[in-house]
């Protein structure tokens, strides 16, 4: 008969001993068990820490991903503020070049000078954005072509400025600001109906209403031609600022210069007022250029007197 070797344990104590015995058998199993049991726990609890880890991870990455669509919305924004900047610019750009004596740039040259091609759509880089209505390439596009408009009108400014160097008296001579501090247009530039026959008929300046007694400024350096009473005109002023440039203030209540005197941009010259034919207190203001008459609006670089 063979014997199965076992394992005893005494345990002594004060009142007796005791004995305990086992097999190599049973002690296997036990460690196997203690071992699965072991392993259990072990990747019980890597499991539950992992997931911890993950949600901390997840609500990073999803606070990341709530500035990330925040930052992208600012960014949208500016971008349509550039754009609207860079029209100011190029309104600008017209004034500048109608200072300057330089053609205006044509819309279809600009539009071919600020072309390119577009970077194709990609939808990874929308995907960037789950659920968002801004799609990033499009970001990214607006981006490369504000860039270029951005160098298109660098280049017309620099235009500009060498053709503005050298010519200052030619530049103080241009009609450039508003003859009146306040006022808006009532009239503009062009056909209109006649407030008096009430026929359709060109008007060859502009009308700013302002109340009688406003400052009326001379536009631009030059000699006083006329400053009498005329007709529908009233009291009016016209000035020759040469180079082919002159301009006319009229239905004046007040004249403060004389034929023949020389002004400066900014001098007063008179003030609003309602002589002649004329239907309230109003400043009617043309300019001409060789005597052909261009629309005043397209002179209005400066709203301030300088």
């Amino acid at each position: 008969m063979i014997k199965v070797p076992k394992l005893l344990f005494v345990l002594n104590t004060r009142k007796n001993v005791r004995s305990f015995s086992i097999t190599w058998g049973k002690m296997i199993t036990l460690i196997t068990v203690g071992i699965f049991l072991f392993t259990f726990i072990v990747i019980l609890g890597a499991n539950f820490l992992s997931n911890i880890v993950y949600q901390t991870k997840l609500t990073r990455l999803r606070k990341n991903n709530n500035r990330l669509v925040t930052t992208f919305y600012d960014l949208n924004y500016r971008i349509q503020k550039m754009e609207s900047d860079i029209n100011v610019l190029v309104e600008k750009d017209k004034a500048l070049r109608t200072y300057s004596d330089l053609p205006t740039i044509d819309q279809d040259i600009r539009k071919l000078g600020v072309g390119g091609r577009l970077m194709p759509k990609s939808d990874e880089l929308d995907e960037l954005l789950p659920g968002s209505d801004i799609k990033v390439s499009e970001l990214v596009n607006n981006l490369d072509r504000l860039a270029r408009e951005v160098k298109f009108e660098r280049l017309s400014y620099e235009t500009i400025y060498d053709a503005f160097r050298n010519r200052s008296d030619q530049i103080q001579s241009t009609p450039s600001i508003r003859p009146v501090y306040t006022g808006f247009i009532n009239d503009g530039f062009g056909y209109r109906r006649d407030p008096f026959t009430g026929r359709r008929e060109f008007h060859y300046g502009i009308d700013i209403t302002s109340p009688s007694g406003t400052p009326v400024f001379a536009t631009a350096d030059g000699v006083v031609g006329e400053a009498r009473y005329q007709g529908g005109y009233g009291n009016v002023v016209k000035i020759n600022h040469g180079y082919g440039y002159s301009t006319i203030y009229a239905h004046l209540s007040k004249i403060n210069v004389r034929g023949g005197d020389t002004v400066r941009r900014g001098q007063k010259v008179g003030e609003v007022g309602a002589s002649g034919r004329s239907t309230g207190p109003h400043l009617h203001y043309e300019v001409k250029q060789f005597n052909i008459n261009k629309n005043p609006l397209d002179f209005f670089f400066s709203g301030y007197i300088r």
